[in-house]
């Protein structure tokens, strides 16, 4: 039987109650999803210190520490990168613990459940969050011990476009890409190539923000044709190519937010670009008020989708009369 994944924005509800709870917690998912992303965002909005260890670049010995003498007595000092401050609280992220050697998964064993390695004890106000990828992702990755196993919650994680897409639109990732993923979802995220394959890129959330920041800076894509394929892979590629030319031939994005034009594009792909490239220019109220009139020209589905990425852009025009308007009118498709 094969546990279902969840998406990231469920991944924040789960962690927040594990954390709570003190419960340690393994987050397993494909390579570039937002593993660490996500764990380093919610320290920050819960005011919580982080340590990121990467297990795989340890050898044993680095988690107990280096042997000293004290009354003629050993004493193990413990290695810097564990939290010591007592009154201290925050993550300790063991990041790659199913890519390092089994003597550092057997070394951990005592720390993620007795909260102690040697004669260090954490602070009681620190959490232990771990990730890796999965086995099935062609990385460097051990089958983690039965013990360990079972000292932690386990959680899949897996890329969502849905999700991804909010995300996307908060952090300004480039409208062609928002509307490419829109109009193919399934290439938000791609298999790792087989050995053959003599481009070893494939897609992830990741190498899309990668390509995104590339192309922020006015950048032609006929030009970069060899750093699309070398960021997302050759078939993902190639369709995001396309799908660009699609985009260049939208009507007139300022005109249709200042009222000017009703031109509604026939084809699926243009309007998916359409939809990104309105939300990407999207800034006044006068400009929300105009889309709400707009968005009832496209079919239905564009219409809700236009909407609710308006509203995850800019939370305020729900308190506009425009809005409660086409909520009446729309309010059986909102899901």
């Amino acid at each position: 039987m094969i546990t279902p994944a969840i998406g990231t924005i469920d991944l924040y509800t789960q962690l927040e109650t594990l954390i709570r709870s003190d419960t340690p917690v393994f987050i397993h998912g494909s390579p570039g999803i937002g593993k660490s992303y996500i764990v380093n965002d919610i320290a920050e909005k819960n005011g919580l210190e982080i340590i990121d260890v990467r297990l795989s670049q340890l050898d044993a010995v680095d988690l107990r520490g280096i042997p000293s003498i004290e009354n003629g007595l050993t004493k193990w000092m413990p290695p810097i990168f564990l939290p010591q401050d007592r009154e201290s609280s925050g993550i300790l992220f063991l990041d790659e613990l199913n890519s390092a050697p089994l003597s550092i998964q057997a070394a951990i064993y005592q720390l993620v459940l007795d909260r102690k390695i040697g004669e260090y004890s954490m602070p009681k106000g620190w959490r232990i969050v771990c990730a890796g990828n999965k086995i099935d992702d062609k990385g460097i990755v051990f089958k983690l011990p039965s013990p360990l196993i079972n000292r932690m919650i386990h959680i899949v994680l897996e890329a969502r476009y849905d999700d991804w897409k909010q995300w996307g639109i908060k952090n300004a990732i480039h409208p062609y890409i928002i509307g490419f993923l829109g109009f193919r979802p399934d290439l938000l995220s791609s298999e790792v190539p087989s050995s053959s394959e003599t481009n070893p890129a494939f897609a992830t959330p990741r190498a899309w923000s990668m390509l995104s920041n590339i192309i922020k800076g006015d950048v032609a894509i006929d030009r970069i044709h060899p750093i699309v394929y070398g960021s997302v892979g050759y078939g993902a590629g190639i369709e995001f190519i396309s799908f660009v030319k699609v985009y260049k031939n939208l009507p007139n994005v300022d005109d249709i937010l200042s009222g000017r034009s009703e031109h509604v594009p026939d084809e699926p792909s243009a309007l998916y670009a359409l939809c990104a490239a309105l939300i990407e220019r999207y800034s006044t109220h006068e400009e929300a008020v105009n889309l709400f009139g707009y968005s009832q020209k496209l079919p239905v589905e564009f219409t809700v989708m236009l909407i609710k990425d308006l509203i995850t852009k800019d939370e305020s025009i729900a308190e506009l009369e425009a809005f409660d308007a086409w909520l009446e009118k729309y309010n059986e498709y909102i899901i």
